[in-house]
């Protein structure tokens, strides 16, 4: 079976991930592209007698080499060259998408456009001729809808086709002003004898656009210098007759290119009196309206995490407690009984108790991304996080916090601004990660009954403003500077996709899975092992070896309310936060929640929530801040102060609660 390589390529928000699954269904791989931290996701289907492996660049406006993302993207397409390019294009806004496709042509690579959102633009009153529209660019041109998983079949036997060189299409080439193409033929025809891998046009388009890494990648051929040498001059030439940069008059004329083909292939039967995503913008971002809405469409997220996952976490609690007792009655060697029940049962799945609802939360935010509303919500707080000292691209990695927030400090990379950049990545770890939902519920759950959604959605709200006010105050004492001005595209609303959200669920939810089958169950092995030895001792009692480590860490706790249990279960949550139930059933047993109950007041667990949420990143966050500051210093710094702040609020919320109760 013969393998196509196909490199899915696209603008932000044209339904590139939609398309994806479509195309991969759940044959999806995840790993890291190499040399980076930034998420690599490839799938496969088979169509015929041909396997395609489809590989998801980040979706990016061009192939400049500005983020990391663009970077990744342009490199892959130029050095791994890939049997086909697909470009995703928004069939309702080409007049945006076709520049990143004129792009992608230069490199002379084998595109094919796949011109989705068909649906939307005929809702628009807009009718494209495709064919006329392939004839224009010189490349295939497939209409698709992916969220009905249209044109599917027609895209994969026009890659078959494309890869084996059955389609013959000569592609665009876009006819800039005589002073810039001499300059292109002059360095093309230097460079033609040295680099047979690249397309040399393209290479010479980049050096006028004076692309740093195309630049450096030249230098670095035999008489590169030279090379390097002649486009600057020609770029001086070009900057005294024309008054501006070759970048900008290159990107007029692909915009002029552009203007031309949409007048001859697009027409609109009608304008719409009234578009929808308009009509529900005008409410969703109002100035004043916009941030409540979103408080109110988070809160009913964690009243769909709660009340239907109850049922299942119940039934799952019901079932472990059945397992244990089988085991109890099971004739074994006595240690090993003692770690299937006090270990595994009590501890390990104390914490699998919980994973109904870090799925249901994965499908609410599946959804509310799906249908479009996620760019709502960085718009909307956007408006708020600015005064704040925080720059737009912030609002990302925070929303994305609420997930993980190892990828959202990653995805903090594509911030420019080594300030605003530095920012982002020190207040994140504030934002509540879905590693702290099983915890925050299981504490509620115990002391705030019917009101646990709202102690649990209180701690949600509290970590946005004090990520928002540490923010405020590192950029007026640490990180003098202005903020740097953000353009958001907001993309239309739509239907979700039960394919797609299920797949973004699943792939995050088992995330978590793969995290509890590794960290979780060797923290979970580690604490059984202080608690059981040494030998004569009672388990978990204060003479173990946990119960040592818990005395000793006490004292620091006690003006909060904690006594040895829950400092030992807490020094344990530094590997991963769900360890802290982990560490609470191992010691406690099987009913830590009626002992939990007992040790404190509802002012003291609403306290120990408030310090659940700050105290610490866990260590893998920790790691992901140093990697990526490069900086001892920056990690040490979050680490201090978040435990600082994470003691003065919680004995703080104890007193307030304590009061109002």
């Amino acid at each position: 079976m013969k393998e196509i390589v196909v490199a899915v390529i696209g603008n932000p928000n044209v339904g590139k991930s939609t398309l994806f699954n479509e195309l991969t269904g759940a044959k999806q791989y995840i790993g890291n592209w190499p040399g980076v931290t930034v998420e690599k996701k490839e799938g496969e289907k088979i169509f015929g007698d041909y396997k395609i492996r489809f590989v998801d660049l980040p979706g990016t406006y061009g192939l400049g080499a500005s983020s990391i993302d663009e970077r990744i993207a342009r490199d892959y397409i130029i050095f791994e060259k890939p049997d086909v390019v697909v470009d995703i294009v928004d069939a309702s806004n080409l007049d945006r998408n076709l520049y990143l496709a004129l792009e992608l042509i230069e490199t002379g690579a084998r595109v094919i456009i796949a011109l989705n959102m068909m649906d939307i633009a005929e809702s628009k009153g807009i009718s494209i001729d495709v064919d006329a529209l392939s004839r224009e660019l010189g490349v295939p041109v497939v209409p698709t809808v992916a969220i009905k998983g249209e044109g599917i079949d027609e895209l994969c036997s026009m890659i078959v086709q494309v890869a084996e060189g059955k389609i013959r299409y000569r592609p665009l080439k876009v006819k800039y002003p005589d002073t810039i193409e001499e300059a292109i033929m002059e360095i093309s025809s230097l460079l033609s004898g040295i680099t047979e891998d690249i397309d040399t046009r393209w290479l010479a388009i980049k050096l006028l656009m004076q692309d740093k890494e195309v630049i450096r990648y030249v230098e670095d051929m035999e008489n590169g210098k030279k090379i390097v040498s002649v486009a600057r001059d020609y770029v001086e030439k070009i900057r005294s007759k024309f008054g501006e940069d070759p970048l900008f008059i290159i990107a007029e004329a692909r915009y002029g290119i552009i203007s031309e083909i949409i007048q001859r292939t697009v027409s609109r039967a009608y304008m719409e009196a009234t578009d929808i995503s308009d009509l529900l913008d005008r409410v969703l971002t109002h100035r004043f309206l916009g941030l409540p809405i979103f408080f109110v469409i988070l809160w009913s997220v964690f009243l769909f995490t709660f009340n239907v996952a109850a049922p299942i976490v119940d039934g799952i609690d019901l079932l472990f407690g059945w397992m244990g007792e089988v085991i109890v009655s099971w004739d074994i060697n006595p240690l090993l009984k003692s770690f299937l029940v006090d270990g595994v049962i009590s501890g390990f799945g104390s914490v699998l108790v919980f994973v109904p609802n870090i799925f249901f939360l994965f499908l609410a935010m599946s959804i509310l991304e799906d249908i479009g509303y996620m760019s709502r919500a960085a718009f909307n707080l956007d408006r708020i996080m600015r005064k704040f000292g925080l720059h737009g691209k912030s609002v990302i990695p925070m929303i994305l916090g609420f997930g993980c927030n190892i990828p959202a400090i990653m995805s903090a990379r594509t911030i420019e601004s080594e300030e605003d950049r530095l920012t982002t990545m020190l207040v994140n770890p504030l934002i509540p990660c879905s590693a702290r939902l099983p915890v925050l519920i299981m504490i509620a759950s115990i002391f705030f009954g019917g009101y646990a959604p709202l102690a649990v959605f209180s701690m949600y709200v509290l970590g946005i403003f004090l990520a928002l006010f540490m923010a405020i105050l590192i950029r007026k004492i640490i990180l003098r500077g202005v903020v740097s001005p953000f353009v958001m595209e907001l993309p239309p609303y739509r239907l979700p996709s039960t394919k797609t959200i299920t797949i973004h669920m699943w792939n995050r939810g088992s995330k978590f899975l793969r995290k509890a089958g590794i960290i979780i169950f060797s923290a979970t092995t580690i604490i059984w092992a202080l608690a059981t030895f040494p030998h004569g001792t009672e388990f978990g009692g204060p003479d173990s070896y946990i119960g040592m480590l818990g005395r000793l860490i006490e004292p620091i706790l006690r003006p909060l309310g904690y006594n040895w249990q829950i400092a030992v279960a807490l020094f344990f949550g530094f590997i991963a936060k769900e360890v802290f139930i982990d560490a609470l059933g191992v010691i406690m047993g099987g009913d830590y929640e009626t002992k939990l109950g007992a040790m404190l007041s509802p002012a003291q667990a609403y306290g120990l929530m408030v310090f659940i949420l700050i105290y610490v990143p866990c260590l893998a966050t920790l790691a992901t801040i140093k990697s990526e500051t490069g900086s001892w210093r920056w990690t040490i710094f979050v680490l201090l102060y978040e435990l600082i702040l994470a003691f003065i609020l919680a004995f703080a919320f104890t007193q307030l609660v304590e009061v109002i109760i």
